[in-house]
């Protein structure tokens, strides 16, 4: 598989709340405020140090989520945060039950539909409004297909150990090139 498997991204600072330090956060969990069941982070920012980030406090406030750091105790200390990935060491996850994954642990997988025709890589999992859908990436195009994580009407099966997700879709159904996005 192509992806780093030691860390896992669960959220991003993406701003600041208030005076005091606190940072506003956009959690990749589900629910959001599980989030804050993991209590220290890797905080990596595109030519920026990365840094260790222990949580203090952590709350949902309307449609957002607000946590506290240790050692971030004002405005600027915290405006310093913006743009900050949140990553955790994968053994603080919980173990998951026979038949659930961690869309960290889909991506990268070869797409294979029901002929045995390699329809890409899982490039990325994305929420709508009525289902997940799993965005699949063409090796040597930049073709997408998008592909409803319906299970078993389309996602027929996954096999981690061999790094295969079963569908059945033909590449026709839904193409969609990096342009249309």
């Amino acid at each position: 598989m192509s992806h780093d498997t030691a860390d896992i991204i669960v959220g991003r600072i993406v701003g600041v709340h208030g005076i005091r330090g606190q940072v506003k956060v956009y959690s990749d969990c589900r629910p959001r405020e599980s989030l804050f069941q993991y209590c220290q982070f890797i905080a990596r920012s595109e030519g920026r140090p990365e840094l260790q980030l222990q949580l203090l406090r952590g709350q949902a406030t309307g449609k957002g989520l607000i946590a506290a750091f240790h050692g971030i105790n004002d405005r600027d200390q915290a405006m310093t945060l913006s743009g900050y990935t949140l990553s955790i060491r994968r053994e603080q996850l919980p173990p998951t039950r026979n038949g659930e994954y961690y869309w960290a642990d889909l991506i990268g997988l070869r797409v294979e539909n029901r002929q045995g025709i390699t329809l890409g890589r899982v490039a990325e999992l994305f929420e709508t409004g009525s289902n997940d859908v799993v965005a699949v990436r063409a090796d040597d195009t930049n073709e997408e297909i998008l592909i409803p994580f319906i299970r078993p009407h389309y996602i027929e099966n996954i096999d981690l150990a061999s790094g295969v997700m079963q569908v059945d879709w033909e590449p026709q159904w839904s193409q969609v090139t990096e342009d249309d996005r």
